[in-house]
């Protein structure tokens, strides 16, 4: 009994194996090739087997670029929590500088698949990453936006929708501009002043002011009433004075 489990586990493993290599490998073959250029008996050339094996796991090269695509956007979404698991900063912004830096980086490494990726959602209505996988992963940035408001970091006023787009579009930009100069004659631009500049721009227009800020502002009216006070004592002595 036990050795028909093992063998069953061995089984399931061969052919999880299997179906890695196949999405490695095409992944591999739709960034080079494009969708329409790639065949899938260069996958499975790469692949190191039989082309019939690959229908054998997914009925259409349309099958098995969804199946690439959501290999790559679950494990970006797996990726990004385990970010925030081990972060070990309790506020906002710390945590926000840790989600930034880990979508800045891996825009840039994967630039090219991720370039494919929105390609064939505004060309290829058959083949295109589905809204729920771009959706679970922008859900890491949303439930850190509401845990920063819930503890009073963040203004309850503040738009989610709006503050994730200028988020994701703002690093995705940046990510462009830095990965054109590292193989240019350009200076290359670094990733360290693009974080610290998103996390200003968080703090200073959704970051909530707090004891600091009214303690300032108690200081400045004690000031201000000891500066009155003496102005007035400066008049008083200016009229003796001339007398």
């Amino acid at each position: 009994m036990a050795t028909k489990a093992v063998n069953l586990e061995t089984q399931r493993a061969k052919l999880e194996r299997k179906e890695r290599a196949i999405l490695d490998a095409a992944r591999a073959v739709f960034i080079e090739h494009g969708f329409d250029g790639a065949r899938v008996s260069e996958i499975a050339r790469r692949a190191s087997i039989g082309e019939g094996t690959i229908y054998s796991y997914y009925e259409s090269k349309a099958e098995l670029m969804l199946a690439v695509l959501q290999q790559f956007w679950d494990g970006l979404t797996l990726e990004a929590e385990a970010v925030m698991a081990s972060t070990k900063a309790e506020g906002f912004f710390d945590r926000l500088q840790s989600l930034a830096q880990y979508h800045l980086n891996t825009v840039i490494v994967n630039a090219d698949f991720i370039n494919l990726t929105f390609a064939l959602r505004r060309n290829n209505s058959e083949v295109s990453v589905s809204r729920d996988h771009l959706r679970h992963y922008v859900a890491v940035f949303d439930s850190l936006f509401r845990r920063g408001q819930d503890r009073g970091e963040l203004r309850q006023d503040a738009v989610l929708w709006q503050a994730r787009d200028v988020f994701y579009g703002t690093l995705e930009y940046s990510a462009r501009s830095i990965e054109m100069t590292m193989e240019s004659d350009r200076n290359v631009r670094h990733q360290k002043p693009v974080v610290d500049q998103m996390i200003a721009l968080f703090r200073s227009h959704y970051g909530v002011q707090h004891q600091a800020d009214e303690l300032d502002h108690s200081t400045m009216d004690h000031l201000s009433s000891k500066l009155d006070r003496l102005s007035e004592k400066f008049d008083g002595l200016d009229k003796r004075l001339s007398r």
